[in-house]
Order: structure tokens, then C-alpha cells, then sequence
């Protein structure tokens, strides 16, 4: 009798631990799954700030950007701000006007209507390599 009752508590165990996973992956992973089903939307924008988190980098010894977030100001009368990749953060300056493109809560892209030199290919061309 003792030994049923052991497995049952075993096997209620395990369900309660597949229930409790299955709810945080789907309270984790649930609203990057509804925004990537949404379609693209564009729409014109200007850079209203750019917004970082600093820490301490144990590895450099330095303070460095944890958290680079842009955010936009829409010509529908929306600031919309997104977590974006460095390479973003780097090419943008506030002010920049452009079209913004998000799918969802998730930032896809901005093109900045301003002329942008790429710093390799510009040293290619000026020391003729």
C-alpha cells in the first residue's frame, strides 16, 4: 500500500513539473510568438532618444552599454521604443528621420533617409586597397 502511494506522489510530482514548465515557457515565449505572427508595418519616423543601461564588464574592466533601446517618435503620434542590435545603435544619431519597420512589440528595422558611409569601405576607396 505504502509503495502506491509513493508512486501516485511520484507521478503527481512529475505532472505538477510539466504543468509548471509548460506555463513559463508559454508566459515567456508567448508574446514573441504573437508578435512575429503580425504582419510588418512601416511607417515613417524620427529618432527622439537613445536610452542605454550602463554596467561594469569584469572581462574589460571598463563601464559598457548593457541595454541600447531607441526610442521613436511616429508620424502616426506614437513613441514607440525597441531594444536594438549595436550595429543600430552605433549608425543612428538622434534626430535621424526615416521609416521604421516593426512587426508586433519587435523593432525589424529602420532606414535613415540620411547618407551612411560605411567606415571599411570608405578606407578601401581613400587608400586605394
Amino acid at each position: 500500500m505504502g509503495k502506491w502511494i509513493v508512486i501516485g506522489l511520484i507521478v503527481l510530482w512529475i505532472v505538477c513539473m510539466w504543468c509548471v514548465l509548460i506555463y513559463a515557457l508559454m508566459r515567456g515565449w508567448g508574446p514573441y510568438i504573437r508578435s512575429r505572427r503580425q504582419k510588418k508595418i512601416r511607417v515613417r519616423a524620427r529618432v527622439k532618444q537613445k536610452q542605454g543601461s550602463h554596467d561594469f564588464n569584469p572581462l574589460e574592466m571598463r563601464m559598457e552599454f548593457i541595454r541600447k533601446v531607441l526610442l521613436f517618435e511616429c508620424e502616426d503620434a506614437v513613441d514607440r521604443d525597441y531594444d536594438v542590435h549595436d550595429d543600430i545603435w552605433d549608425w543612428v544619431e538622434v534626430g535621424d528621420e526615416g521609416d521604421l519597420v516593426y512587426q508586433g512589440d519587435l523593432f525589424v528595422s529602420f532606414d535613415a533617409d540620411r547618407i551612411r558611409h560605411d567606415p571599411d569601405k570608405l578606407y578601401k576607396h581613400l587608400t586605394r586597397h
